[in-house]
């Protein structure tokens, strides 16, 4: 269960990266990346299997430790095509908007005025 766990939580950070800043590029990067990331989250499996962890606090610390490092990793090395990586933006003050987050869903090919997509896109400000 922590497996898929983990893996879900992984990809939605990486969907929420996509979305939230749009202009993303590189396509040997998002070939490469998931499958790295996948291979860590089977890696940290294993680990805690080895470790025998069981159900406590510190099998979930040591997953949110985990998450907290991909979305680093990715909010430091996801290609925009400003030349600055999506935290290096937040931190100079750039804030994703709604529609930025229209372009990212489109972009994902989900509709942006369909259910799913107009309440992703409502959580972002105008």
């Amino acid at each position: 269960m922590a497996l898929i766990r983990t893996g879900v939580l992984a990809a939605l950070i990486y969907a929420a990266y996509l979305v939230a800043f749009p202009d993303w590029g590189g396509k040997l990067y998002h070939e490469g990346v998931p499958i790295v990331i996948a291979a860590a989250v089977v890696g940290l499996a294993f680990l805690q299997k080895m470790l025998d962890l069981g159900e406590g606090a510190l099998k979930i610390a040591l997953e949110a430790a985990f998450l907290a490092v991909v979305a680093l990793f990715l909010g430091y090395t996801l290609p925009q095509k400003s030349g600055k990586p999506p935290l290096t933006q937040w931190a100079e003050g750039e804030r994703p908007r709604r529609d930025d987050a229209r372009r990212g869903l489109e972009r994902l090919h989900v509709d942006p005025d369909g259910f799913l997509g107009s309440k992703l896109a409502a959580l972002f400000p105008k």
